[in-house]
């Protein structure tokens, strides 16, 4: 509590005595992080003289490239990057023996059955096919972004949840996919497409390499310079020669995105594009529990207990981190792309490091390590925003606010949300007289909110309610009565924890 009072204390110092010479702008306030972290790493959070010596040369390298950098149009932006610049080498340099290790609680990462995972991309498709038929046409749009957000928050999962490495420059790769296929489906030549994926992928490829030295907090500090100097400079550069291959990225401004080609059809619509989205959401969270199921899948989640194992037992921890980094960034391009469909016309602030936290937030809060997190967090990132839009100015904040308070209230579900909501309502999915009355209730307010102009909103309202109902009646009935024998717990009632004390209690007493 001391260091915290401490920590917060000098940060309100160094705000009173930054504010004179800074604009009162939220996210350039908070990118004003990248360079107080590395002036600590060069200190490598422990010493005080180094600090202040990497504060000086932070101060100085800015000071000297805003006064003599020359003036082109590719350097204006490596000014603002050279904190992160400086950051990402000086985590590169030192040594890591002295950077302080990571001690990790083993965690359970769920495994997905096929039926579950099949049920998973079932309610993404009912999710679409609820919203193209119940919205207009310019609520689709609105809300239809919830798929590709999805999809970008599933690339959390491999990478955070099964391997244990974090990254938060994931909406920025996605911005990769974004512009690689803007710029090559202009037409909308679906083998563009994959070639987004792919790009996306070798960016992650890149970032995997630094992850080899890095690890827990040093590891996000190196995705947070990435992601920085993909903001402040790569994404602000004219286009370029390479090889004599033309890379175009924003172009300093915005970057038009059109409907893929679909075996002839042409998807264009916003009703077409949320479809498409939704079905790439779908197969691609089926694609990750699979992942989960495999033998790639379990030596990920060997690499998080373990790297030491994992290397001792003949594991190689290079192939395993470079194709991990690698598919999770290639998931994040096709959510980018998908993204960028959804709007038409996207920008580099869309694909910031400060647009990216929420969405890790939300994922985090989810459950990194559940397949559901796509759809949980497209859900919660979106729905919020549109439904409060409505009610003034005052509301503007509060979704932020409300992903806020669920951050903090993390510590009452470390798994995340979704394990314990799958805990309450397995209850209802087993029981087939009351599933069978929710599908009928749904199908109901579904018909309700299709045929009544206004009908949306109590529906959804009338359908919440009955499913909370059924849920409570669903778990009454399941519960076991007290006179379970012994060797039916696990059967006839659920496994509790405190059984397997109980068991070993009478087996030692018998013995």
């Amino acid at each position: 509590r001391l260091a915290w009072v401490l920590g917060i204390q000098l940060a309100a110092v160094g705000g009173i005595l930054i504010a004179p010479t800074v604009a009162l702008d939220a996210q350039q306030l908070s990118l004003l992080i990248v360079s107080a972290y590395t002036a600590a790493v060069f200190g490598r959070l422990r010493s005080l003289p180094l600090t202040f010596l990497g504060a000086v040369v932070v101060g100085l390298l800015e000071a000297y490239l805003a006064g003599y950098l020359p003036q082109n149009d590719y350097l204006p932006g490596l000014r603002l990057a050279a904190p992160a610049l400086l950051l990402l080498l000086a985590l590169l340099a030192f040594p890591h023996r002295r950077l302080p290790g990571r001690d990790r609680t083993l965690v359970r990462v769920p495994l997905p059955g096929r039926r579950g995972g099949l049920v998973l991309a079932g309610c993404v498709l009912a999710v679409a096919l609820v919203l193209v038929s119940v919205l207009t046409e310019d609520e689709v749009i609105s809300y239809g972004t919830l798929f590709p957000i999805g999809v970008i928050a599933l690339s959390y999962v491999p990478l955070a949840g099964y391997a244990g490495q974090i990254s938060l420059c994931q909406l920025s790769i996605a911005g990769i996919g974004a512009v690689v296929w803007g710029h090559l489906g202009a037409h909308g030549a679906l083998w563009a497409l994959p070639v987004a994926v792919l790009v996306a992928a070798a960016v992650g490829a890149l970032v995997a390499l630094p992850a080899l030295r890095l690890s827990g907090i040093y590891l996000a500090l190196g995705t947070v310079a990435f992601a920085t100097v993909l903001d402040r400079w790569i994404f602000t550069l004219p286009a370029f020669d390479v090889l004599g291959v033309r890379i175009s990225l924003f172009d300093q401004g915005s970057v038009s995105v059109t409907g893929p080609d679909l075996f002839g059809l042409r998807l264009t619509s916003p009703t077409d594009l949320v479809l498409f989205s939704a079905f790439c959401l779908a197969v691609t969270s089926l694609g990750v529990a699979a992942l989960r199921r495999g033998r790639f899948g379990r030596r990920l989640v060997a690499l998080r207990d373990s790297e030491a194992a994992y290397a001792t037992l003949g594991g190689r921890l290079l192939a395993a981190k470079v194709a991990v980094f690698a598919l999770s960034a290639g998931i994040a391009g096709l959510g980018g792309a998908l993204y960028g469909m959804q709007l038409q016309t996207v920008t580099a602030d869309q694909f910031s490091l400060v647009a990216g936290l929420p969405v890790f937030l939300i994922a985090v809060v989810g459950g990194l390590g559940s397949v559901g997190t796509g759809l949980f967090t497209g859900l919660a990132y979106v729905v919020p925003v549109q439904l409060l839009d409505g009610l003034g100015g005052w509301a503007q904040n509060l979704p932020a606010l409300l992903v806020a308070l669920a951050g903090l209230g993390f510590a009452h579900s470390p798994a995340g949300v979704i394990a314990r909501l799958r805990t309450q309502w397995t209850p209802l999915g087993r029981d087939r007289q009351l599933l069978t009355a929710l599908l009928g209730v749904l199908a109901l307010c579904w018909a309700v909110a299709v045929l009544v102009p206004a009908g949306g909103r109590p529906a959804l309202a009338a359908a919440l309610v009955v499913a909370m109902v059924l849920r409570n009646c669903a778990a009454a009935r399941a519960a076991a009565p007290a006179d379970v024998p012994p060797e039916w717990w696990g059967v006839r009632r659920p496994w509790r924890p405190e059984d397997g004390e109980v068991l070993s209690r009478a087996t030692a007493a018998a013995g």
